[in-house]
């Protein structure tokens, strides 16, 4: 419930009725209540700095113009455990993030104002607690990214360090956030020079594909022929005027990662994700389930089943750095292009499901052998 100052004007008289009396004062009580709750609420969430270094790291070979907060949660930076009792805070910056990296950056390092300029996405940024044979540690897991001017991916770097803590966690974080900065910072000096290189000479790429487990959006569901959609996989409402017992929303995601590998060569990681967004997932009740999902799960299917072809000019193509980025991004929308014509022409030729000849025609059609089933 908000609070209100009740303001008494300068012109009224000092003596009041005792009701009014009994008013004000109710008023100061609540007044002093959300004073307390907003205290309280406030102490929940601890207020963390990176702590400063000693001496400022000198980067020579590229200057960071721009900090991008990429994070999908910007709400806070993990948890910390601190006291005698283990209380489990939330823990945040006192600034935006890229704000606070801002000024860890003027403040502790020295940057090469002739050097290549580059911006500094941060995808992942969490504080959290650990525990080995060596007792309780405090961990800071980091997905940091680098693209050039042009906006071309350069170099991805994830990684979860560790420190040795005590009962209060906060007192070793800053000090835990600082040396990851610095240790990124200092191994980005060392690496881009290759990297910058490796554009502009076009020099053709190595590139692999993965499957996306776990997406960061819990929501997403991915494709897993091993596992078929449940009643419990639609969590969304049907919409007013919803056409059919069920509707589900379907989709492919394409990224990718720059890594580099033992032999310290730089490689292309392609990230796909066909999904089933389970919160725009809805069945409405009193219909056949079992038919349903069975028609869903074609509805589905037809992800992989683009997602496969992509996997095919994959296979066949050749990529250079130079390239990479505008070829990535070519098939990304050729393919969920093409996978968004087959699911409007699905949802027609079987009439939203009550089209029995025109479903098994489609499940012949989309039926293949899973390019990741060894993967």
């Amino acid at each position: 419930m908000p609070c209100k100052a009740n303001f008494i004007p300068t012109n009224m008289p000092i003596m009041m009725r005792p009701e009014k009396t009994a008013v004000l004062r109710s008023g100061a009580l609540l007044a002093a209540l959300c004073l307390i709750l907003s205290s309280s609420l406030h102490a929940k969430v601890k207020m963390m700095r990176i702590t400063p270094a000693k001496d400022k790291l000198e980067i020579k070979n590229y200057r960071i113009a721009k900090v991008v907060d990429e994070r999908l949660d910007k709400t806070n930076i993990g948890y910390l455990t601190t006291g005698a009792h283990n209380f489990f805070l939330s823990a945040n910056f006192s600034q935006p993030l890229t704000d606070e990296f801002n000024q860890f950056l003027a403040e502790n390092t020295q940057q090469n104002n002739m050097a290549e300029a580059v911006e500094l996405h941060v995808y992942d940024y969490f504080l959290h607690e650990t525990s080995t044979f060596k007792g309780a540690e405090i961990a800071l897991t980091t997905h940091y990214t680098l693209f050039n001017k042009d906006g071309h991916r350069l170099m991805d770097y994830s990684i979860t360090e560790t420190r040795n803590t005590g009962m209060n966690m906060s007192a070793n974080a800053g000090e835990l956030m600082r040396r990851n900065m610095l240790h990124y910072l200092s191994d980005m000096d060392n690496k881009l020079p290759a990297a910058f290189a490796l554009y502009k000479s076009n020099q053709p790429v190595k590139v692999s594909y993965v499957f996306v487990k776990e997406p960061a959006r819990k929501n997403l569901l991915p494709y897993n022929p091993q596992r078929p959609l449940n009643i419990y996989n639609f969590a969304g409402k049907a919409p007013a005027a919803a056409q059919g017992p069920s509707g589900a929303e379907c989709g492919l995601i394409v990224n990718y990662q720059i890594r580099h590998s033992a032999e310290g060569k730089a490689e292309a990681l392609i990230e796909l994700l066909p999904y089933f967004d389970q919160a725009a997932s809805w069945m409405k009740a009193g219909g056949d389930i079992r038919k349903s999902l069975e028609y869903e799960q074609t509805y589905f299917k037809i992800s992989a089943y683009v997602t496969n072809e992509l996997i095919k000019e994959l296979q066949a193509k050749s990529f250079t750095f130079g390239t990479l980025k505008s070829d990535i991004d070519a098939m990304r929308e050729k393919y969920v292009s093409r996978m968004r014509s087959l699911q409007q022409q699905y949802r027609a030729e079987t009439a939203n499901g009550s089209n029995p000849a025109a479903l098994e025609k489609w499940k012949r059609q989309i039926a293949f052998y899973p390019a990741y089933a060894s993967k």
